[in-house]
């Protein structure tokens, strides 16, 4: 198939007069005006964007643009591979020539942006062995899918035409699931194959899914509620054509996938752990992990900074037990953690957890002004998890609309309030909720200067990095006064510490799976059932773990220079709207703007704060 190309006529002849470069050595004497360049390089990310959407339908419904809702493309397939490359690299050039010197900062921010985020793409696509490792118990098309069918995530059911779109996107079902297994032979032939610890979870997850009547399946859900959604002949013809697809397609296709697993991929997959292991593996961990973290950062320097990191987070937790006046060393310390006792586990029924986080809420409010001028519109809500899903679900934010019809939510599951520990709850809701996650993605969503690509672009980095930095202004927001609260910001922090260094060990330095589990089971009190499916996960998802604390520590580092170069002037709240009032920027892009912000504040020409 012909690859995709988007780039109009006047696109083109623009660009074909701009001087070199999307980087401060551009020419001077380039005769491009500001207006002209600007024009250019917002049109050209507009068009990059729109088809980059068109390559990945699936993300376009995710983010509210419906055009493409009955499409579904197999990702992983070589055609869509190359595409994606293709899209990529041309776009990159194109972004290059946009003479940096000849926008002004919003402009080159987009442009210093764009340019970072396509050439990590390029450089990842072009040593990328995911697609030949598309089988494991987290990230995999077939639980994916699964979810997406079953109306529990972003896919929605509620008119006739939404049930009738997703019948086109199953179509693909059966291509996407030989793809997958064609991709695993080949991976096989290579000696690229995923753990076979992980492909017994996932062969596991899979089996659970094809239960015996496909009526009672994951599938069928979205019917279950059709009569009162389309009632009628239109239902009945929907009800009928949706049965055909789960019995005559999307099952097959699962017991193909199943089948293949268990007889052939399982009895191959390596039994070592890492990407080391496998040919071209560290090479490509190494563009993972510059693709995460949105840095140059080797793999040795974020293991470097885990192990660092790790000690002064142990020094603290050394000061806290004594403070306590814990007798005992920290492993003692730790166990004592997983006690219950009324302390650490006050809660009767769900209603005491909830009440609890809302006082949380009342009480970081009080000192937001203080360190915060750029606040959302969007509203907030605290909820509780269904029963039904609160079993295995987490703490999390749910995102509120761009146009404010749904507020932001905060997600708390409570299937058993007296199991529910009191010692995370500070730390969680700062992170999840205020300032963490529903500052940051609500103000990205409603700057009006953001295109569409800064809205909905965005990297682990720097929204993960947020949030961990937004745990860490607890003590000025009135938190962490409790003793035990403190230590659950000590533990959630040497959590993420403990993924720089083993997710680094199992995938650069070779470490076995059990080994990662001891060092994290030492330096934390979890317990080792958490850790083990944690390491599965890193396992499953190299490199994307480390980019939390990689974007935390950046943004305490330019926290820190601000103070030092800017003294007396220095303000909270100054630099925190800074961070936080362009969007998702690269860590890279970002260090860049905070030193023009320290140059623009102590020349006296630095201009007002954002207002949303």
């Amino acid at each position: 198939m012909k690859l995709i190309n988007v780039l109009s006529f006047s696109v083109i002849t623009t660009l074909a007069v701009l001087s070199n470069s999307c980087s401060p050595s551009s020419n001077p004497t380039s005769k491009v005006s500001k207006e002209e360049a600007s024009k250019t390089l917002n049109r050209i990310v507009d068009e990059y964007f729109d088809a980059f959407l068109q390559l990945n339908p699936l993300f376009a419904t995710s983010i509210g643009d419906h055009r493409f809702d009955d499409k579904m493309n197999v990702s992983i397939s070589k055609e869509q591979r190359a595409k994606q490359l293709h899209l990529s690299h041309r776009f990159l050039e194109m972004g290059k020539k946009i003479p940096l010197d000849q926008l002004d900062v919003e402009d080159r921010l987009t442009c210093e942006m764009f340019v970072r985020d396509l050439q990590s793409d390029v450089e990842l696509l072009k040593v990328d062995l995911d697609y030949l490792m598309p089988f494991n118990q987290f990230s995999s098309f077939f639980s994916d899918f699964a979810e997406m069918a079953s109306g529990s995530s972003f896919i929605t059911f509620n008119t006739a035409s939404d049930y009738t779109n997703f019948l086109k996107r199953s179509e693909v079902v059966p291509a996407y699931i030989d793809t997958m297994i064609e991709n695993m032979k080949e991976g096989i032939k290579q000696g690229v194959t995923t753990p076979k610890i992980l492909v017994e979870e996932g062969l596991k997850q899979l089996q659970n899914l094809l239960v015996p009547n496909y009526k009672d399946s994951v599938f069928y859900h979205p019917l279950l509620t059709l009569d009162t959604k389309v009632p009628g002949e239109e239902g009945s013809k929907i009800k009928a054509s949706y049965e055909s697809m789960i019995e005559n397609k999307i099952y097959p296709a699962y017991q193909k996938l199943e089948k293949f697993v268990r007889q052939t991929y399982l009895p191959a997959a390596r039994t070592t752990d890492g990407l080391c292991f496998i040919p071209g593996g560290k090479e490509f961990y190494s563009a993972l992990v510059r693709n995460y973290t949105t840095t140059d950062l080797t793999p040795e320097q974020i293991q470097a900074m885990g192990i660092s990191e790790v000690e002064r987070i142990g020094q603290e937790f050394e000061a806290a037990k004594n403070q306590m006046g814990f007798k005992g060393d920290l492993p003692a310390f730790f166990a004592s953690l997983k006690l219950k006792t009324p302390k650490l586990y006050p809660f009767h029924d769900a209603q005491g957890v909830i009440d609890a986080y809302m006082a949380i809420y009342k009480k970081v409010m009080e000192k937001i002004p203080d360190y915060f001028h750029l606040l959302p519109k969007a509203k907030f809500e605290i909820r509780q998890v269904e029963p039904f899903k609160a079993e295995n679900a987490s703490e999390a934010y749910q995102q509120a609309n761009e146009d404010g019809s749904r507020p932001g939510i905060f997600w708390v599951p409570v299937p058993h309030p007296t199991d529910y520990a009191v010692k995370d709850m500070e730390c969680l809701f700062l992170h999840e909720a205020i300032p963490g996650h529903h500052f940051q993605i609500s103000i990205q969503q409603e700057l009006p200067h953001l295109s569409r690509y800064r809205k909905f672009m965005g990297n682990t980095s720097y929204i993960e990095g947020w949030a961990l930095y937004a745990e860490s202004l607890g003590k000025e927001l009135g938190m962490y006064t409790n003793p035990y609260q403190w230590v659950g910001r000590l533990t959630l922090e040497m959590h993420r510490a403990i993924r720089l260094v083993v997710d680094t060990g199992i995938h650069f330095y070779g470490w076995s799976r059990e080994k990662a589990i001891q060092y994290s089971l030492e330096h934390e009190p979890e317990d080792k059932r958490r850790v083990e499916a944690e390491i599965d996960r890193y396992m499953a998802i190299p490199g994307q773990a480390v980019s939390y604390k990689v974007g935390e520590l950046k943004i305490q580092e330019l926290k820190k220079r601000a103070k030092q170069m800017l003294g007396p002037s220095y303000l909270d709240w100054e630099f925190n709207d800074q961070i936080i009032q362009n969007g998702s920027l690269p860590l890279s892009v970002l260090d860049a703007q905070v030193d023009r912000f320290i140059r623009e504040k102590l020349s006296g020409n630095l201009k007002k704060d954002r207002s949303l």
